[in-house]
């Protein structure tokens, strides 16, 4: 099962590559010096001092022995990876850390957050929206009677209009738009779907999906159509 918690002043970071320090950086507008970074996980390369945080960056045996009750904030870009880091954590009954930005004024107050899910400032979230655990929302805009899944990705920039069911381990590109469901019937992204870079979701998504394009269509459907252009 897995333990986290919302309410920390220091934390372990796992992730010490581009991505991570992306996030950790926004997140500090939030923080304001308020949370104490004891140190990053990486357990491809550590032993040594971040050149640009001063900050150890060790082995996840090392975050065991020496920081083990101190909640850890997974942040790599992958959901996948952030599952299984979820998994070993859960294992190890290590608490992970849960990052909102709670108490800003374009972040409704009664949004839902799951375990180990991640928001960085700059986004907006409105009234009635679910975050599944360990998903990763990142400068977006979330309208009203959202659900987020599991694992799930959102990019910079990207907009997800009111009543949109977004499925588990879901990559939503900077710049997509998700247009508006209804009450009755919510716009669907199914489980594992990836919407492109700049991709306008008109309708449905079934999962594993992959759309590009404006209006999105599958992308072999958009390969066949380039090769048909350039046989004209």
């Amino acid at each position: 099962m897995i333990q986290a918690t919302t309410q920390f002043d220091e934390i372990t970071v796992f992730g010490a590559r581009g991505h991570s320090l992306v996030i950790l950086q926004a997140m500090e507008e939030h923080w304001q010096g308020r949370v104490k970074i004891h140190a990053l996980i990486d357990d491809i390369e550590h032993g040594f001092r971040h050149p640009a945080l001063d900050i150890p960056v060790i082995s996840s045996g090392e975050r065991r022995a020496m920081f083990g009750d101190v909640p850890v904030l997974v942040t790599p870009g992958s959901g996948n990876l952030r599952a299984r880091m979820a998994a070993q954590l859960a294992s190890e009954g290590a608490m992970l850390a849960t990052a909102t930005c709670f108490g800003m004024g374009h972040v409704d107050p009664g949004a839902e957050y799951g375990a180990g899910s991640l928001c960085v400032p700059h986004l907006r979230i409105s009234p009635n929206v679910r975050i599944g655990a360990m998903a990763q929302i990142l400068g977006a805009v979330l309208g009203h009677d959202v659900e987020i899944g599991a694992n799930t990705s959102v990019g910079f920039g990207a907009t997800v209009l009111g009543h949109v069911k977004i499925g588990a381990n879901v990559v939503i590109a900077p710049g997509a738009i998700l247009m508006n469901g209804t009450r009755a019937r919510p716009l669907s992204i199914g489980d594992g779907a990836v919407i492109g870079i700049g991709a306008a979701v008109m309708r449905d998504v079934a999962p594993g999906a992959r759309m590009v394009g404006n209006p999105a269509i599958p992308l072999r459907d958009w390969v066949r159509l380039q090769r048909l252009l350039k046989t004209r």
